[in-house]
This record gives C-alpha cells, sequence and structure tokens, in this order.
C-alpha cells in the first residue's frame, strides 16, 4: 500500500510538472498557435492557454469546444482577448475549466448536459450578447463578468460581483435533483431579477436589482420551490428598485414559498406606478422581516414590526447609492455582522455591511480579490486566526 501511495504521488507531481502555457498569437514565433481550437487540441489536462488580442482588436472567429481541464486567460492583465462564437464545455468527474477575460462579441458559454462534475470558473468576461448557462453538470462560480444581453443560469455554485445589461434579463438558479439543499451565495450583482425553481438556501445579498422598463406581472426576487424548512433564503442588505409601470397589473417585489430571513433591504418604487408593487409568500410561509425600509409604496411586508417607511427617496434609482440625509444611513441591524466596513454600524441597502457593492465594481476584467471569509470578530485568547480568500488574476 506504502508503495502504491507514493507512486500515485510521483505520478500526480509529474503532471504538474509538465503542465504548460500554450500561447496564441497571431503572426506569432515559432511554438504559438494562431487559433484557441488549435491550442486547446494541443493541451494536456492542466496546461493554461495563454491569449493575445488579435492584431487591430479583431475577434478569434471560432466556436471552441473545452473538454479538458484547462485555463484560458489574456497574456496581459486588464486586457480581454476577443471571440466571436460560442465556448461550449464537456463535464467530467473532477474536471476543472477556468475562463477568464474573454470579450465574446456573438456566442454565449454553455456547459453540456452529460458528463459530470465539472468546476467551472467564468472570470472577468464580457458578453455582448449570449448567455452563461452550467447545468446540473457543473459546480460553477461565476465572478466579476458584464453580460450585456444575457442571463446566468447555474445549478450549483456561486454568482458574485455581475453586470445583467438587459432588465429583461435575470440570474437563474435552475432545477436541480442531484443535491437537495445545497448553498448557494447570489452576492453584489447589478440585475433586475433573481428567479430560483430548486431545492436549495440562497443566501442572497447586497445586490442592486433595478427594473426600468415596462412590464406586467414582474417580480425581482422568487423562489419557486414550497419547502417548510427554516430559512430557506436569507435576503439580506438588498436594494429594490421599480421605475416604470403604467398599467394596473400587478407587480412584485418579493415572491417566495419557503421561509426566509429578510432584512436591511431598500424597497423603493417610482412614482409613476398605477398599483403598488407587491409581496407574496405561500401561506403558512414563515418570513422574518426586519430593517427594511420602504418608499413610495404603501404595502410593506406584513410580518414586519416596525418597517420604516419614508417621505423621502432613499437611494439613487440608477446607481443605489444612498441619497442623504436618509434613515437608511446607519439603518441596519446593529449587530456586529451586519457593521460596514469602517466598523461602524451598517448601512441598509446593497453598499452596506461587509458584502458592499463597491467591493465589486467597477468591472475592469484585471485581477480581483472577489471573497474573503474570516471571523466578524477578532478575540485575545491565542487561538489560530483564520482567514481564506479567493482571487483571479490576468
Amino acid at each position: 500500500m506504502k508503495k502504491t501511495i507514493q507512486t500515485l504521488l510521483a505520478l500526480l507531481l509529474v503532471t504538474n510538472v509538465f503542465a504548460i502555457d500554450r500561447i496564441v498569437q497571431e503572426n506569432g514565433p515559432s511554438g504559438t498557435f494562431s487559433t484557441i481550437s488549435a491550442a486547446v487540441a494541443a493541451a494536456l489536462d492542466g496546461d493554461r492557454i495563454i491569449i493575445y488580442p488579435k492584431i487591430g482588436d479583431n475577434p478569434y472567429i471560432e466556436n471552441i469546444v473545452l473538454n479538458k481541464t484547462l485555463e484560458l486567460a489574456s497574456a496581459e492583465d486588464g486586457v480581454r482577448y476577443k471571440i466571436q462564437g460560442d465556448i461550449s464545455l464537456l463535464a467530467a468527474n473532477n474536471r476543472t475549466i477556468t475562463i477568464i477575460g474573454a470579450h465574446i462579441t456573438t456566442g454565449s458559454i454553455t456547459g453540456s448536459a452529460a458528463g459530470w462534475r465539472t468546476n467551472v470558473n467564468v472570470m472577468g468576461c464580457l458578453i455582448e450578447g449570449g448567455d452563461i448557462t452550467l447545468n446540473n453538470q457543473y459546480y460553477a462560480s461565476v465572478v466579476s463578468n458584464i453580460l450585456g444581453n444575457g442571463s446566468i443560469s447555474i445549478a450549483h455554485g456561486k454568482i458574485i460581483g455581475n453586470e445583467l445589461g438587459n432588465a429583461n434579463k435575470k440570474i437563474i438558479i435552475a432545477n436541480s435533483g442531484s443535491i437537495a439543499n445545497d448553498t448557494i451565495n447570489i452576492i453584489a450583482n447589478k440585475a433586475a431579477r433573481i428567479e430560483c425553481s430548486s431545492d436549495v438556501f440562497l443566501n442572497i445579498f447586497n445586490n442592486l436589482l433595478v427594473r426600468n422598463t415596462f412590464s406586467d406581472n414582474f417580480y425581482s426576487i422568487i423562489y419557486n420551490f414550497a419547502s417548510t424548512t427554516a430559512n430557506k433564503l436569507n435576503i439580506f442588505n438588498n436594494t429594490f428598485v421599480l421605475t416604470s409601470n403604467n398599467s394596473s397589473s400587478y407587480n412584485y417585489f418579493l415572491v417566495l414559498n419557503s421561509p426566509a430571513l429578510v432584512k436591511n433591504n431598500i424597497f423603493q418604487k417610482a412614482n409613476n406606478f398605477t398599483v403598488n408593487p407587491r409581496f407574496s409568500f405561500a401561506a403558512g410561509v414563515n418570513i422574518t422581516a426586519s430593517y427594511n425600509y420602504y418608499f413610495n409604496n404603501s404595502i410593506n411586508i406584513n410580518s414586519e414590526n416596525q418597517p420604516t417607511d419614508l417621505v423621502a427617496a432613499p437611494v439613487n434609482n440608477t446607481t443605489g447609492q444612498l441619497i442623504l440625509p436618509t434613515a437608511a444611513l446607519n439603518g441596519a441591524d446593529p449587530s456586529f455582522e451586519f457593521y460596514d466596513l469602517d466598523l461602524s454600524v451598517g448601512d441598509a441597502g446593497c453598499y452596506g455591511g461587509s458584502y458592499t457593492l463597491d467591493n465589486y465594481f467597477p468591472i475592469t476584467g484585471s485581477s480581483r480579490v472577489y471573497n474573503i471569509e474570516m471571523p466578524f470578530g477578532i478575540t485575545t485568547n491565542g487561538g489560530p486566526l483564520n482567514i481564506k480568500a479567493e482571487s483571479f488574476d490576468r
């Protein structure tokens, strides 16, 4: 057994030693590749594909299939490489695929429905017209991307610091029967709506959810799965803004069919609504609400004992930034875990607390630390201080 383990370790070391960078460069020197697909075909598991932008900022015109453990990254930090075409992912157990710094002019990033559990990282990309769709076969980290006219759909993973430019598109947590009660983090995104149809726990923190176009029966957040499990959703420090509606149809800030904690949020509507946006909760579902702020909306969350109704708009309709003076400033739950980064009592809305939207925007495509996990309080008991950071470069 000892000899077998030593052999496996030796093989792992050999694999790491021989993982190399494959360079893609138009008119590059000998040993480089003129297309991304050619570099992928030559690559072995664990290699990186380092891509130089084409001359004249032209796109690589190709559909790319990623069927190995690979990383695609730009040769220059903060400079994206353009692709005109789709990127398709093929799943396999323990495969990891990373795409950093792509600018997809026409096309989407899509995972196949076959195979099993591939880890996927899509980070720092600009996708002009397509979607990011990673279904049940993938554990996805979708971080710091701009989608001009597309949606983000995953079944497992996290969606952090993205911007969706079209109010008709959305963040979707697709139905998954493989891992019930998984936890998914949706943190610090700019979008219009969030939709979940899966039996998962959701942490929805510090999102700016702005609807600025006309729509009937619109919702900002909808959780369709019916459950009695306590606190399936934590909806903290989000800013909801509905700015346009001239019909008599109902629109909703929240539609929830499972129990939720709802706190430190701002709900704001414009003056031109014919009817007030509503909250829809399934019968018997326990919604615990506190420290939420409402402007220009006579309908609040019924279970909230002391909702704060504001007489002046607390936030800018576009940016979500607080308009001072407002009670939402330092108006969050005063517990230490909701403090702002300057260690003052937290603000309500998407710029309050440790996940403030300022941590994630603007999106530049450059290297970024996007998540830090550490204790909320620091003690002097002599024990170790465990801090974990997640980041990407190139």
